[in-house]
């Protein structure tokens, strides 16, 4: 086919411009984009006279990330009066502001799709995603007000009810709902030499009094988080661990909060995927596995992973880069990839042949990470002063008396008060947005430490909230990237806005 195309091209006879369209858009359709774009440059005197031409060669340099071309090409037509695809030019180039992080263009142009299809659903739920990433919350909720005026499909419908189940004084201030960390508990079947998640045997968790590990039965749990439902509407859960999936009627627990709320899970991908699926809901249910070559196979976490796959499940994958095992990464990183899963690298933190890490990475190392997962730099950043001994050694060697646990948990408790009059303590969303809880079910402000002020427990029900943002004081140079202060939304934004949020 293509070959008769580019012969009638040759020909005088028949070379015009619907014979050329037809023939880049053949190369689009097979993913040629060099080919298709070398086609248009050879014939550039039709793209002169072609907005239809030119808005082919636009999407082309958008997927070869020549996003100012792109731009430049759709900023030129959309302003045309004539142009017969302006919504479609429109959504284009939305997309492209948004991908600049440029949400106040994104939706101008989104505002230009509306005035030509009033009635497209589609196009007033992307400007919702926008209005939030522009911290328009109330925007958002008007926006969405129009949409329940409009016909809707089931998908739309969810999409409602997802924003509006959420406690109505948060559903206008981003992230837009409350996040959990719920540490379920500190086992796992998988003993990782470079694991720094809390150990059963490690003192801040074994004998401490604070946050020892405990199994409530699972209608406990199930009533603990319709409570929370109740209090706050749906929420953001994330199972963390240990490995969550091994914990004590993980089934029938995750079946019924999906029920309630939405679910993120941390796991290994040990766990049985047949028996998985049918618990869970994929669209309830997002699965962030960890690779960890010590104890699997990559074809078998393959074939576990495309099973996920098929069934909907929203996937994505990571791996600690361990000196040991970053020779394995591009290879594991281009067999995930080709399933259309997203892979991230973590930097290791902890020690490594008498070296902490990742102050020790060489410079080569970090370029290695970098090139194979740019977010790795925020982490790296992140890490890189933390001073913590993350050695293991045994029990007897780090076991603290009752008087001394007792001691620093008093000197903790000082040192909030003390900070309170301390001016340099930023304002910060979490404990109002977000919670972190321990697997007996206390529940603090946010990962920093587990005396970062105490909100109450879980399942006997007095776990509450912030109503409104407030200092931080255990924290007074707080370097997480994920922090939610105001006003530096465009730094954190982007890491709770999850996919159920932005999609429909």
């Amino acid at each position: 086919m293509i070959n008769d195309l580019l012969n009638k091209l040759k020909s005088e006879k028949f070379a015009d411009i619907s014979v050329l369209l037809e023939a880049v858009k053949y190369f689009r359709a097979n993913n040629q984009l060099l080919q298709a774009e070398r086609l248009i440059n050879e014939y550039s005197d039709f793209l002169q006279n072609s907005d239809e031409l030119k808005f082919e060669l636009a999407n082309i340099y958008v997927g070869t990330d020549k996003i100012k071309e792109a731009v430049d090409i759709f900023e030129s037509l959309i302003n045309k009066s004539n142009l017969c695809n302006k919504t479609a030019v429109a959504v284009e180039l939305a997309k492209l502001y948004k991908r600049l992080k440029d949400y106040k263009k994104a939706v101008e142009s989104i505002n230009s799709a509306i005035a030509q299809e009033p009635e497209n659903i589609n196009l007033y739920i992307e400007k919702i995603v926008l209005q939030r990433y522009l911290l328009d919350g109330a925007g958002a909720i008007e926006t969405l007000n129009k949409v329940k005026t409009l016909k809707k499909e089931k998908k739309v419908e969810t999409f409602i009810n997802n924003i509006e189940n959420v406690e109505k004084t948060r559903q206008e201030t981003a992230p837009y709902r409350v996040f959990f960390t719920w540490g379920m508990h500190y086992l796992c079947n998988y003993d990782c030499a470079y694991c720094y998640a809390p150990k059963p045997k490690d003192i801040t968790f074994a004998n401490n009094p604070n946050n020892p590990a405990k199994y409530e039965s699972s209608d406990v749990i199930i009533d603990a988080w319709k409570y929370i439902f109740d209090k706050y509407g749906m929420s953001r859960i994330r199972l963390d661990g240990g490995e969550p999936t091994v914990y004590p009627d993980f089934y029938k627990i995750v079946k019924e909060l999906s029920k309630m709320h939405k679910l993120h899970l941390n796991t290994n991908l040990s766990f049985d995927v047949n028996e998985f699926c049918g618990s869970t809901d994929p669209g309830s249910m997002r699965v962030d596995a960890s690779l960890h070559c010590e104890y699997t196979n990559l074809e078998e976490f393959l074939k576990k992973l495309e099973f996920l796959q098929k069934r909907g499940y929203k996937l994505t994958v990571s791996y600690v880069a361990y000196p040991d095992f970053l020779e394995n990464i591009p290879f594991a990183k281009k067999s995930i990839e080709k399933t259309g899963i997203p892979f991230f690298v973590h930097p290791y933190s902890g020690f490594y042949e008498n070296k902490q890490y990742p102050a020790s990475y060489t410079e080569s190392d970090k370029k290695f990470i970098y090139d194979i997962d740019v977010n790795s730099a925020t982490e790296l950043v992140w890490r890189k002063e933390r001073k913590a001994d993350y050695k293991r050694e045994t029990n007897d060697q780090r076991k603290l008396s009752k008087e001394e646990i007792e001691k620093t948990e008093s000197a903790k408790l000082a040192h909030q008060l003390e900070n309170k009059n301390n001016g340099k303590f930023k304002i910060c969303e979490m404990g109002r947005m977000y919670a972190r809880i321990y697997p007996n079910g206390n529940t603090y402000r946010c990962c920093s430490s587990d005396g970062n002020t105490y909100l109450g427990n879980l399942f006997d029900k007095s776990l509450k909230l912030l109503e409104k943002a407030e200092k931080c004081y255990d924290v007074d140079n707080c370097r997480c990237w994920r922090c939610m202060v105001p006003a530096e939304e465009s730094r954190w934004l982007h890491t709770w806005m999850d996919d159920w949020e932005t999609e429909i």
